[in-house]
């Protein structure tokens, strides 16, 4: 009996332990669930936060102004000023008072430049101005904002932005009338005859049915074309032979323009100094003189242009000589080494900066077309000695500056290809345009 009842107690005692185990057990799977749960949760990627999450406040506040101001914008005329301008949309006449008082500080604002681009702001709830922006030259942006203190200014940079563009052209008389034609901006004729200058003649070497297509950069500011930029790649096919350029600068150097194989363009002299003219007497042994009517040596090249056409050095040099001399009139003559000396005559004046002694570089302007001395119209007498005797420039080969170093021209490969693929591309565009455009026509003609 003693011995049943102790082995009831024991079994009891069993269970208990059994159902005391199995509880442990139970909880520790609980305890280990809730903490595998949580290392998960913390282990979760992170969201990425995007800015509007970060500074909520910022963008809202610049979606807010937008709503709540009207804009109006002003491209500056000749003779527009700020006054005339902010009384014309309504602006209070003491506020301004008040605004030209500020506008001390800011003194490009009292002299607005054609062209330019003027933004006023105007609260839609009140129609009070509370900000003014004025684009000045290049990327030059200044500022006045309405505070809670009166007016504040700022300046700013804010580049325009650059697209590329195409330009095309055939010559029927000169780059100047193709360009008219075309309605190309004469500054970019003038830098396309500058990139070719050193291999193209424009006085001589035109021919009727050359052409020529370039890729240039225009610059948007909100929209609205505010300027050119460089030529950035041209083709230029003259007499049968096809010049092309590419803009790139060496690490080192200044940019420059480089054909297909990464030579320079740049030659030690120009082939003229003057742009957009015609040569009236060539380089002879014996010429008729047009005053003195007797036959005699012509060394030279004379080019006729109207009074003032600007006259630019060939290449660098000194200035030798800077005066009258006999039947040259005003004469000027630069000497550019040991070798070379070139000669510019019958000028009306001088450019103000050339002395004797000065040194001038390449396409410097130096002096301008005149008819000084013997000369029965305005021209140019220009003349070139190599070791002291006359030769012919037109005739002459000069080397060329440094070329494309063998380090750089895998990168220079890629931008020419890179400016070839932009202008294919968007004579495609032009050629399609074309194409549309004449479908037109003819359906409308039907």
């Amino acid at each position: 009996m003693w011995k049943k009842k102790r082995q009831n107690v024991y079994l009891e005692q069993k269970q208990r332990f059994r159902r005391r185990l199995f509880a442990g057990f139970i909880i520790v799977l609980v305890s280990l669930g809730a903490f595998v749960l949580t290392i998960g949760a913390r282990k979760e990627p992170t969201p990425k936060s995007s800015p509007t999450v970060i500074y909520p406040g910022r963008f809202t506040e610049k979606k807010n102004f937008r709503q709540s101001v009207r804009r109006v914008t002003h491209s500056i005329r000749r003779g527009d000023s700020l006054y005339q301008i902010l009384v014309s949309d309504g602006v209070d006449l003491g506020e301004v008072g008040d605004l030209l008082e500020v506008c001390k500080s800011l003194p490009e604002l009292n002299g607005l430049r054609p062209g330019e681009l003027l933004n006023l702001f105007f609260a839609v709830a009140d129609q009070q101005l509370t900000k003014i922006r004025y684009h000045h030259s290049g990327d030059k942006v200044l500022t006045l904002v309405h505070g809670d203190h009166g007016w504040i200014t700022s300046q700013y940079t804010e580049p325009p932005v650059v697209i590329p563009a195409l330009a095309q052209g055939t010559i029927k008389d000169s780059l100047y009338q193709s360009a008219m034609d075309e309605e190309i901006d004469f500054e970019l004729a003038l830098e396309l005859a500058d990139i070719f200058a050193w291999d193209i003649d424009f006085f001589v070497d035109l021919r009727p049915g050359d052409n020529y297509t370039f890729l240039y950069e225009q610059k948007y500011r909100e929209g609205k074309l505010v300027g050119n930029g460089r030529i950035t790649a041209a083709h230029f096919h003259n007499d049968f032979t096809r010049h092309l350029a590419y803009y790139y600068k060496v690490p080192g150097r200044a940019a420059d323009y480089y054909d297909q194989q990464g030579k320079s363009l740049r030659k030690q002299f120009l082939k003229s100094p003057l742009r957009y003219s015609r040569i009236s007497s060539g380089y002879s042994q014996r010429r008729l003189h047009p005053i003195l009517k007797i036959y005699r040596p012509h060394p030279g090249i004379d080019y006729a242009a109207p009074v003032g056409t600007p006259v630019a050095t060939v290449g660098d040099g000194r200035v030798i000589f800077k005066g009258w001399k006999n039947g040259y009139g005003r004469f000027i003559a630069i000497r550019h080494n040991n070798r070379f000396t070139t000669t510019y005559g019958h000028l009306s004046r001088y450019a103000a900066k050339v002395k004797v002694g000065s040194m001038v570089k390449q396409g410097e302007v130096i002096g301008y077309v005149g008819a000084s001395g013997l000369a029965n119209g305005p021209h140019l007498d220009f003349r070139m000695k190599k070791n002291g005797s006359f030769v012919n420039p037109l005739k002459m080969r000069f080397p060329a500056a440094r070329p494309i170093p063998e380090s750089h021209m895998q990168d220079f490969k890629k931008r020419v290809a890179s400016l070839e693929e932009t202008l294919d591309h968007l004579i495609a565009q032009t050629e399609g345009q074309s194409e549309s455009s004449t479908a037109l026509a003819v359906s409308e003609g039907l």
